[in-house]
């Protein structure tokens, strides 16, 4: 953790930021902005100043707060006009900002001793207070494997390990939306790889440039998630696969159209994932308590789960009813686990003596 920390930017993601870290309790940071009009005055009790005044000879951490629209530009001023190293500057999403106060879900993961005071930490500051001791494989290679830029909440790993290490001794094929940088991508290539066995990973993705995140085994397909028409072309060309993740666009649409679409791409015995399911609750993804979203759509699906037993004619049997074997929740996370299609369950008193 650096003593002192500069937050370059006042927009909208500086003052987010800037708040997270007042409310964490972080000392000695400083807020710079390239708008003059803002110079001199406060925000939460930090003044804002200008950049001239507070960067030269500065060997502290800047945090660069502002849109990807002008990061690399003010990455370069800091490294070309006021000669900062590259090691103390950081985008505002490559750091964690953390508070002594609260407890943090890390999945199986730990800190090694209690934080004693509020911080911003980098990727390799987090690296040093965790403890490495029961870190699975996924932990260790998304912390200190060699890949491109991924993007995960840190309680995902364990789930992800429950849930999928049964497929790492075996031939698998993994359909992922949403490739963003490719480093997932490579991750799940990476986990599953065992001597002897075949790994197939296929990405989605809105945007054209992830076509060039293609390498052995891994192969991207462009287009929306929401698009039913493409959804039903890139089932015809991978066939089923064994686990399909949403971590693509995230709104309630694009949910829970990709599930209706590729449920069926699932094989017996497979899983599908959706993330980041905490969208559900917020406005700008068309979430809202008790709304239109994709969890009380999968609340749906427990229904289906147990229509066998329904005593009324509102609740029918179809593919879900008939092929869902579980359905998990974590935070964030709604595993559902597919069986082979099956309409009734038995049971049987028995008694041996």
């Amino acid at each position: 953790m650096h003593k002192k920390t500069v937050i370059f930017g006042f927009g909208q993601y500086g003052k987010k930021y800037i708040k997270k870290c007042v409310e964490c309790k972080v000392e000695n940071i400083q807020i710079i902005d390239s708008d003059d009009r803002l110079w001199g005055n406060v925000f939460m009790g930090i003044p804002i100043e200008e950049p001239q005044k507070v960067l030269p000879g500065f060997a502290g951490l800047v945090v660069i707060a502002v849109s990807d629209k002008f990061r690399w530009e003010i990455f370069e001023q800091l490294k070309n006009r006021y000669h900062i190293s590259d090691g103390n500057i950081r985008y505002y999403t490559e750091t964690v900002v953390l508070s002594k106060d609260e407890i943090y879900n890390l999945g199986d993961m730990q800190f090694q001793t209690e934080l004693s005071s509020g911080g911003i930490y980098t990727e390799k500051e987090l690296l040093e207070i965790l403890s490495k001791d029961k870190w699975n494989r996924l932990e260790a290679f998304f912390f200190e494997g060699k890949h491109r830029l991924i993007d995960k909440w840190l309680h995902y790993f364990e789930a992800y390990d429950r849930f999928f290490s049964k497929y790492k001794r075996r031939n698998v094929s993994i359909l992922e939306i949403g490739v963003f940088k490719g480093g997932s991508l490579q991750m799940w290539k990476t986990y599953f790889q065992e001597e002897g066995n075949f790994v197939k990973v296929y990405g989605i993705d809105i945007n054209d440039n992830c076509k060039e995140l293609e390498e052995e085994n891994v192969e991207i397909f462009i287009g929306s998630q929401d698009d039913r028409d493409f959804l039903a072309e890139v089932k015809r060309k991978i066939g089923k696969v064994d686990i399909v993740i949403d971590d693509g666009g995230h709104s309630m649409e694009q949910q829970i159209v990709a599930f209706e679409e590729l449920f069926d791409a699932v094989n017996e015995d497979g899983i599908y994932l959706c993330e980041d399911c905490h969208t559900s609750y917020m406005k700008e993804y068309g979430g809202a308590y008790k709304g239109e979203t994709f969890v009380e759509y999968s609340k749906g699906l427990i229904d289906y789960l147990h229509a066998q037993y329904s005593e009324t004619e509102e609740l029918g049997r179809n593919k879900y009813s008939e092929q869902i074997k579980a359905i998990t929740y974590y935070d964030s996370m709604i595993f559902i686990e597919k069986r082979k299609a099956a309409s009734k369950s038995i049971s049987i008193q028995i008694e041996n003596k």
